[in-house]
């Protein structure tokens, strides 16, 4: 049986090596024994007072541009009225409010006046009747008859061209009248319409402006509450960083220790196992055999040829 030799080879490094890496395993076990470090939880920065300023004007300006459409509206509801009421047809009754109301008093005295014309010459004919002994004859009274219906005739036409012409004077008068308060009301009406229509664009506008400054006071203070959002971040940063600073510390220094040149040195322990009485015998025979076997080559024992 063949006998089993065992080697042993130690590496260690030097004592003061070993020195601090067990200072620096002490220090990590006192440094992770200890109550885990309470970060700060994640904190959401309030709205600023300029943002709830901005949401209390835009709730207090929903609606505002309704009283400007309100007016706007019945302002253009007037004018289309207006404008379609000067769109309406003459009416011919309109005449008689702007007939001449002197013309029969002019008539009356016209007539008057062909009447003392009309006496002067029936009298004229009654002194020539008179004279040729022939009043009261039946020449008298035909010319009596002949001045009479050339009065009436007279007087007829008169009062027929006083009248036309008033009428006429006044018809064309209503026209232009009507025409006139047509002119007058579409124009009014226009007019009207176009107030309203500049009544609800102000009110449109009037909304956009009351937007725009409530966005811009809403994004200023959007600004000031991310300001306090970075303030809140780096406080829960830095509390961050100094729990960590302990372990970023012994990670330096377990890092230079790795990176530090050391020498080493090596042991070797060599263990053999105890010959046991038979193995020695037998190795006494075993040489004592070899050095027969030498000497007989030798020629120093005898019995050799």
């Amino acid at each position: 049986m063949a006998d089993t030799t065992t080697q042993t080879y130690i590496t260690r490094e030097p004592d003061w090596m070993e020195a601090y890496r067990r200072a620096l395993i002490e220090d990590v076990k006192g440094v992770t024994g200890k109550a885990p470090a309470q970060l700060p939880e994640y904190q959401v920065a309030g709205l600023s007072g300029q943002q709830e300023r901005a949401s209390q004007l835009a709730s207090q300006g929903i609606g505002a541009y309704q009283p400007f459409l309100q007016q706007a509206s019945g302002m253009m509801g007037r004018g289309a009225e207006m404008i379609a009421g000067g769109a309406q047809a003459y009416d011919p009754n309109a005449v008689t409010a702007y007939m001449n109301p002197y013309q029969e008093a002019v008539t009356q005295k016209a007539l008057q006046e062909m009447n003392r014309q009309a006496a002067i010459q029936q009298q004229g004919v009654a002194a020539g009747a008179s004279k040729a002994g022939a009043f009261g004859g039946s020449r008298f009274g035909i010319q009596q008859a002949e001045l009479g219906r050339n009065l009436a005739d007279v007087q007829s036409a008169r009062i027929m061209q006083d009248y036309a012409q008033n009428y006429s004077q006044a018809q064309q008068a209503a026209m232009n009248a009507f025409q006139n308060q047509q002119a007058r009301m579409q124009s009014a009406g226009q007019g009207l319409a176009t107030v309203g229509q500049g009544i609800a664009g102000l009110g449109q506008q009037t909304s956009a402006l009351g937007q725009g400054d409530v966005s811009f006071l809403y994004n200023m203070g959007a600004n000031m509450q991310g300001q306090q959002q970075k303030l809140l971040d780096a406080q829960r940063m830095n509390q961050a960083m100094m729990n960590a600073e302990p372990y970023q510390r012994l990670s330096y220094y377990a890092d230079i220790l790795n990176k530090t040149p050391s020498g080493q040195m090596g042991m070797t322990a060599t263990t053999q196992p105890t010959p046991s009485p038979f193995s020695q015998i037998a190795g006494l025979g075993i040489a004592g055999l070899g050095a027969y076997n030498m000497g007989k080559t030798a020629g120093l024992w005898g019995g050799a040829s």
